[in-house]
């Protein structure tokens, strides 16, 4: 395994499109039903913008070394991240339900989805970079939970990366807290594997989805 590495102070961008496929909106070019929502909608990115803290760590390592997970078992070289915005969003949120303004709440939340799966795309990139600069190739992401990789592998995971550093950390059902956080695998190789935990819409029968990207 290599050294982990912190990837901190780098900003993402949340696409306003994203965020209504995020709420269910089938067509994203159109406002979901609500004379507020594009209000809300602007008055929440602007919000978020000081309620997102993007950090994420990372670490190379065979795939046979996260304790417990067998999928990765035959790869040689995977690469390990856990991504985050921290935990601010999702304490605003708490503050915004309590207090009755469920469409602010909801919003915002939807927000937070996106913009760590924005962060998780950075380290994504960030780790395909390195890896173009000896030759490489990642494969997609995939994520614990998703697929045939089991959520409670999530441990393993959490075991090989200290992802304390970057203010994150496990409950007892193997969920991330805080929980805008992203954790996946990528695998580096001249001919990376296609994994078989990818959860790709191509690959999905229900064409119905308010989730599925075009």
């Amino acid at each position: 395994m290599t050294e982990p590495i912190v990837l901190e102070d780098f900003k993402v961008s949340i696409d306003p499109a994203e965020v209504r496929r995020f709420l269910g909106s089938k067509d994203r070019k159109r406002p979901a039903p609500g004379e507020r929502f594009d209000d809300v909608l602007n008055d929440s990115l602007t919000a978020a913008r000081g309620l997102i803290a993007p950090k994420a760590i990372y670490a190379h390592a065979a795939g046979r070394e996260p304790a417990g997970s067998s999928i990765f078992a035959h790869l040689e070289r995977m690469a390990f991240c856990v991504a985050t915005i921290g935990p601010a969003l999702e304490a605003e949120v708490t503050r915004l339900a309590a207090g009755g303004d469920l469409l602010r709440a909801v919003v915002l939340d939807s927000i937070g989805s996106v913009a760590a799966e924005a962060a998780a795309e950075v380290a994504d990139e960030t780790i395909a970079a390195e890896a173009a600069r000896e030759g490489l190739k990642v494969s997609c992401r995939a994520s614990p939970g998703y697929g045939d990789w089991d959520v409670r592998e999530q441990e393993a995971v959490f075991k090989l990366l200290p992802a304390g550093r970057i203010g994150v950390r496990l409950s007892e059902t193997f969920m991330m807290i805080p929980r805008k956080s992203v954790s996946f695998a990528v695998h580096v190789a001249a001919e990376p594997a296609r994994l078989r935990s990818e959860n790709s819409c191509e690959n999905c029968a229900r064409t119905n989805c308010a989730y599925r990207l075009e």
